[in-house]
């Protein structure tokens, strides 16, 4: 097989490229949005990165990392094809394996009115308000 020296490149290497242009294409000349975050808790790192990370191009990119801290996950949301990715990165592997954890076009997902929900569903909610908003008698 032509490709057998390869296979750590293709495996690894063509991934990461891949992932890495995405990101790149995602900022443009913008600042990164963990260079914005830094110094800040996780979870607000997390949020800052994201509102950071709008730009003209649709595509936001954010990331965190685990409790544990022995992997990284990197969010990149398509806002305009309604989709997203996420990656989960290991530090502790020297050749530094990049995985797609998950991927999802959301666009029918935003049509649903509720699924999945804690109580009180959105229809008890509704007739509450609405309940609530008639005029006494």
């Amino acid at each position: 097989m032509a490709l057998r020296g390869w296979s750590g490149v293709v495996r690894y290497g063509v991934p990461g490229l891949l992932l890495g242009l995405a990101v790149m294409g995602g900022f443009g000349t913008v600042r990164g949005p963990s260079a914005l975050a830094e110094g800040l808790p996780g979870a607000e790192r997390s949020r800052a990165a994201a509102a950071a990370g709008n730009d003209a191009s649709g595509t936001i990119a954010f990331s965190t990392s685990s409790n544990g801290g022995t992997s990284q996950y990197l969010y990149l949301i398509d806002t305009k094809a309604h989709a997203f990715a996420i990656y989960r990165i290991d530090p502790s592997n020297p050749k530094g394996a990049v995985q797609l954890a998950g991927c999802r076009q959301y666009q029918w997902d935003m049509k649903l009115s509720q699924y999945n929900n804690a109580e009180p569903d959105v229809a008890s909610v509704e007739s509450m308000i609405k309940t609530l908003g008639q005029p006494a008698r």
